[in-house]
């Protein structure tokens, strides 16, 4: 799995041009460190059977991974292989002040409603059902 790792690393070096933010700021060459190191302390807590210690670790993993190539394509969010003023980009992929008012009012709204919902639900069926009365009965259906 690391030598993919790196595999991969080399290849986006190659391919596209991810680094350029890297290169404009090199603290960020962090992330993959990050990656690259918490693969390995994976691999380390798999090997002592560290169980929650490797998931962590995976899970980092799979963070860094993803924050690695959210922080190379930064500004875009979508490149596009015609010409870069096609791209998705930060600025004009993003809501209108007025939308993210209106949604924050909904959500503040909506959020609880649902979560009171699911606390009735889980407080109305929390009672486990005996074998008398899931047993099979003509009448039941």
């Amino acid at each position: 799995m690391l030598l993919l790792a790196v595999i991969f690393l080399l290849a986006t070096l190659r391919m596209t041009n991810l680094y350029d933010n890297y290169v404009a700021n090199p603290v960020l060459f962090l992330i993959p460190l990050v990656a690259v190191f918490a693969l390995l302390t994976t691999r380390v807590f798999m090997a002592i059977s560290s169980w929650w210690k490797a998931w962590f670790a995976s899970a980092l993993t799979i963070v860094s991974t993803t924050l690695f190539g959210v922080v190379g394509l930064y500004p875009n969010l979508i490149p596009s292989s015609l010409d870069p003023k096609f791209s998705m980009t930060v600025t004009n992929s993003s809501s209108s002040p007025l939308t993210l008012k209106i949604m924050l009012g909904v959500a503040l709204t909506f959020v609880p409603i649902v979560i009171a919902y699911q606390v009735w639900v889980h407080f109305l069926f929390k009672e486990k059902l005996s074998d008398d009365e899931v047993a099979y009965e003509e009448s039941h259906y």
